[in-house]
């Protein structure tokens, strides 16, 4: 047992905990985070990478087991790689009267309920959880604590959805999700919170004051580049063909308000034009074709003409192509637009993108860095690794996720990052398997090799740095391009959830007294 210190509130109220000692050294911060959640109740605790959310969760289950110390405890984790970790986690800090046991969907089933009914705590993913719930009589009623990481995937037909239903019906146990990034639209915030039954929102961020002596210094950087001529001759071609098909989605009587059309965009018009079947066919085609250029084109313009070759040449190697795509096909200009990428990959013309990341890398290897270069795609990413490989002094590793037949099992995720950290090789190019919650501590840069439009994924992959040292983020854009246009978009919705969390929690805060509220109020 470890016996806190009695100089604060929290302190006195944590002392005698079941923790074993030396392994956790909690701040002030997450003292009180723990306290206020054990005494109001399920709560959603935000706050960046490094400031430990997870360390929070411990002290909550650590003041749950002071309480009852054979409470059963429940920690879900999105993937087996982070599910594991969490596993070392609690198992090394905690004292407890069971075991710590791993659930994942590769254990049969009978095997499970063994698991479930020995265990003190399950680590578990949820698809394994909610299938038990669903077909093999798994209660939840036994379990004082349930513990949902990267809670933002909590949308739709998530499994973490079906587990808090569930787990709501039962009073008796404390929800607890944890998010570096919940999200900056205020709907999918209120779905969180309701599924969760939210009583308290703990927030935190780097200018927070009793947070700022455990913040490290990540520096963010932004390097513009502009496309060559040769590039933007091929961009425009294909905005012309793009802009055909919007025009003619129209003339079929379709109201369009698209002066640049993107992706989310034509997914709700598609979604829209389903609902009209039959009478929207042709438009549904004419809108299929659309999203195959403007796909072509964010590859040109975000990764390069090499990627813009191998999707166009692929129209033809489709095993049931679609009618846009066998439109595409037979189109001569996109014939063109192959003989266009072939003569100037020929010349040696790529996205200047690459120049830059290769700079940046070198520099930083020479400096004895370790790096990770975030790449959406992984045809780009395989890429770059063979361009950053042929680098003096650069030793890159490529971690993709499982699908494909030249995906990574999770054995071989957790085997790659544990080479990683013990410094195997110096660079990781990593595609969005790398982004959320993976335990990289000793990362010097991050590097992103193009801009995301989200600001959940902003957030992951920037949380990648400083986690233990002063560390440093350069996102490489292509000046006037979508590429630029995700880059401020991403950093325009990271504003909006941080106003959005703080006005949601002096809300939930309106009865606290003047002192803290008058603090709260300083941020809205």
């Amino acid at each position: 047992m470890v016996e806190l210190g009695e100089s604060g509130e929290a302190d006195g109220f944590f002392a005698g905990l079941p923790l074993k000692k030396g392994v956790l050294e909690p701040r002030p911060y997450q003292l009180s985070a723990a306290k206020n959640i054990l005494e109001k109740g399920n709560a959603l605790v935000v706050m960046p990478t490094a400031l430990g959310k997870t360390f929070v969760a411990l002290l909550v289950m650590a003041g749950l087991l002071k309480k009852n110390n054979s409470a059963k405890l429940m920690f879900l984790a999105p993937t087996k790689p982070l599910a594991a970790q969490q596993a070392k986690r609690i198992q090394s800090a905690l004292e407890l009267v069971g075991e710590v046991a791993l659930l994942t969907g590769e254990m049969p089933a009978e095997e499970r309920k063994g698991v479930y009914e020995r265990a003190q705590v399950v680590c578990a993913t949820p698809q394994c959880v909610s299938n038990d719930l669903k077909k093999h009589g798994l209660e939840l009623s036994r379990y004082s604590f349930i513990a949902f990481d990267e809670v933002h995937r909590m949308t739709g037909d998530y499994a973490y959805v079906s587990i808090a239903d569930e787990a709501r019906k039962n009073e008796g146990i404390l929800l607890l999700g944890l998010t570096a990034s919940p999200s900056a639209e205020r709907k999918k915030v209120e779905e969180m919170r309701e599924l969760l039954g939210v009583k308290w929102v703990e927030l935190k961020d780097e200018s927070d004051e009793d947070v700022a002596g455990f913040v490290q210094d990540v520096g963010f950087e932004t390097v513009f580049v502009d496309l060559p001529p040769e590039m933007l001759e091929v961009s425009k071609t294909l905005r012309s063909l793009i802009n055909e098909s919007i025009a003619s989605i129209k003339n079929y009587g379709y109201e369009l308000n698209m002066r640049e059309p993107n992706k989310r965009q034509l997914l709700l018009l598609q979604e829209q034009l389903r609902r009209h079947i039959p009478a929207s066919y042709r438009a549904l085609s004419e809108l299929a074709r659309a999203m195959n250029l403007v796909h072509a084109l964010d590859l040109l313009e975000g990764q390069g003409v090499s990627a813009l070759f191998s999707f166009l040449d692929g129209f033809d190697k489709r095993k049931t192509p679609s009618k846009a795509v066998l439109r595409l096909s037979a189109d001569a200009r996109i014939a063109e637009l192959k003989a266009k990428c072939n003569s100037l990959l020929s010349k040696g013309v790529e996205h200047p993108k690459l120049a830059t990341l290769k700079k940046l890398v070198g520099d930083a290897a020479v400096q004895g860095k370790t790096l990770i270069v975030f790449v959406h795609f992984r045809d780009s990413a395989k890429k770059i690794l063979g361009e950053l490989n042929a680098l003096q002094g650069v030793n890159a590793r490529l971690l993709v996720g499982k699908a494909g037949e030249d995906g990574m099992a999770q054995k071989q995720q957790i085997g790659l990052l544990d080479e990683f950290r013990a410094k195997a090789f110096n660079v990781l190019v990593a595609t969005s398997v790398g982004e959320e919650g993976l335990d990289v501590v000793s990362v010097d840069e991050v590097v992103f090799f193009e801009a995301v439009p989200s600001e959940v994924r902003l957030i992951q992959r920037r949380g990648r740095a400083g986690r233990i040292k002063a560390g440093k983020v350069t996102a490489i854009v292509a000046r006037g391009t979508k590429d630029e246009a995700y880059h401020w978009v991403s950093k325009r919705k990271e504003t909006k959830m941080k106003k959005l969390l703080k006005k949601m929690k002096g809300e939930m805060a309106g009865e606290k007294p003047e002192p803290v509220q008058q603090t709260i109020n300083r941020f809205f």
